[in-house]
């Protein structure tokens, strides 16, 4: 039993640290656009666009079959 709770911690960080980390992005590039302008724009732009890139990876690339036992 104890080596389930050791992998539930790490299945849990092995898939929201992604999403987390886009979020993030996202919130600082909305909160950089309604800050100010110039470098806030070109900031808002630059982490608004990571999140676009990282889904469009995701959805583009080829699925590799994981066989589990």
């Amino acid at each position: 039993m104890r080596r389930r709770e050791s992998t539930s911690k790490y299945d849990y960080w092995h898939v929201w640290t992604l999403p987390i980390l886009l979020g993030i992005l996202s919130v600082i590039g909305l909160l950089a656009a309604l800050i100010g302008d110039d470098v806030w724009d070109g900031l808002s732009w630059l982490c608004l666009t990571i999140p676009l890139v990282a889904i469009g990876w995701f959805v583009l690339k080829p699925r590799s079959v994981k066989r589990y036992r």
